[in-house]
């Protein structure tokens, strides 16, 4: 089947590159418009035989508007309906075409943009951007519809694999072999504002890694001089990049999260045979999620929670006691230091002798930070060893993991969400952030 449209542009005389551009655009969208058009014609052409009897004797009785959505705009066609000369039936040959559609108006490659702009901008912005970009028409409250209708789905069946892969591990054991690279795991949660309680609702990440990659270091001038400045230098840390990782996140119970992480851990090593290192600020449903599928892990506590609790309640207790800004700073030392070797005893010894002689406000925090030290106690080691090991002992992980899957898109203000709805997001940018989605990478782009 040959089809051919042919493509007239008036153009002003005086018209700016952008007008020009804007004319051709709009000019290419009206024919493939058209071309959509004589392609259902030349199909209906094609399809001359009766579906009841076969014959191929048949008159042409009128005509039936259909509409169709595209991602380069409405197409409005006429369907042709004839009546078998044969068997008497009337029958339309573009109902097989159209039973795509399913009853609807939306074809499909519109209908999968709808869902990658929808799970990635608000909905009356991305409505507005297929528009402006594509010239597809489809309005935010079809893209929310799409958009929850397909995230659920894809919530259920990611659930469903975990759960299944999960039980198949379960009943095949892990092997005792050990190998030298570690499998990273990041667990945390985020807020958002919820429509069903008041105090908002937590969304659980996990991210998995198995390949992290260092990012190239910045070059520096050597005539510049630090010390000629009079301002210390630091030397640059180096960044990595994550190179095989695997994002999962839901609204739902730990127990599912825990599972899909489990079963990402999985898929990027089958043979489970690397040790495992979960790094993590220490919340109560993380440590049940990771005593029930990780429970040979090294657990790391970010570095940065537990200095945050520990220098606060320092501070605290130094300005209650006047302590002159050298002993402050001693102090901080010496708790930082034991901290970074994984000496916790000698740690709570310290701040048990701050404690003393303290005003009931300025005991509170410190009082805390001791609870706080025993409770994470299991999660505390050697940081320096750690280090040492090439292990990553801040959540910098997840906590980006966590602004991409759920801040970007669900903290934009105004926005309230519903479990199940919240849920079906994630899902959906979850495929996104770890290439499930049927796209090249090199022009895969999602805010």
């Amino acid at each position: 089947m040959h089809v051919q449209v042919s493509l007239k542009i008036e153009r002003a005389a005086s018209a700016s590159l952008s007008e020009m551009e804007q004319q051709i655009q709009e000019a290419g969208q009206a024919a493939m418009r058209e071309a959509m058009k004589q392609s259902i014609r030349h199909w209906e052409d094609q399809q001359q035989a009766c579906p009841s009897c076969g014959q191929q004797q048949r008159r042409l009785e009128g005509t039936v508007r259909r509409t169709m959505a595209t991602v380069f705009g409405r197409v409005h066609t006429q369907r042709r309906r004839f009546r078998c000369q044969g068997c008497g039936r009337r029958w339309c040959p573009a109902n097989t075409l159209f039973a795509e559609l399913q009853g609807g108006t939306i074809s499909a490659p519109l209908r999968e943009a709808a869902i990658l702009a929808g799970c990635s901008w608000p909905y009356r912005v991305a409505s507005s951007l297929l528009k402006r970009l594509s010239g597809a028409h489809i309005s935010p409250e079809e893209m929310r519809l799409l958009t929850n209708a397909h995230g659920k789905q894809r919530a259920s069946e990611q659930q469903e694999e975990a759960e299944r892969v999960c039980a198949s591990a379960a009943k095949e054991g892990a092997p005792a072999e050990r190998g030298e690279s570690s499998l990273l795991v990041g667990l945390d949660g985020g807020w958002v504002c919820s429509r069903e309680q008041r105090g908002g609702m937590e969304g659980k990440v996990a991210v998995v890694c198995s390949q992290m990659q260092d990012l190239p270091m910045r070059t520096y001038s050597t005539t510049f001089s630090w010390r000629e400045r009079g301002v210390p230098r630091y030397p640059p840390r180096q960044r990595h990049r994550l190179v095989k990782r695997r994002y999962v996140a839901t609204f739902g119970p730990s127990r599912q999260l825990g599972q899909q992480a489990k079963a990402a851990a999985l898929h990027l090593d089958a043979e489970s045979t690397r040790p495992v290192v979960v790094i993590a600020d220490g919340a109560a449903w993380i440590k049940k999620a990771q005593g029930q599928h990780f429970p040979h892990a090294t657990c790391i506590l970010d570095w940065a929670h537990l200095w945050r609790e520990m220098r606060h309640a320092i501070r605290v207790a130094a300005r209650a006691k006047a302590l002159p800004e050298h002993e402050r700073d001693l102090q901080l030392y010496f708790h930082r230091t034991c901290l970074w070797l994984g000496n916790v005893e000698q740690a709570l010894d310290g701040l048990r002798r701050l404690s003393v002689d303290l005003p009931a406000e300025s005991l509170t925090p410190v009082k805390e930070a001791i609870r706080y030290l025993e409770h994470q106690r299991s999660w505390i080691g050697s940081y320096h060893a750690w280090r040492k090991q090439g292990y990553p002992v801040g959540s910098g992980m997840i906590e980006r993991a966590v602004a991409i899957v759920i801040n970007r898109r669900m903290k934009k203000r105004g926005m309230r969400w519903c479990r199940p709805n919240a849920t079906a997001i994630v899902a959906l940018r979850a495929d996104l952030l770890k290439d499930d989605w049927e796209s090249p990478q090199r022009v895969r782009a999602f805010p």
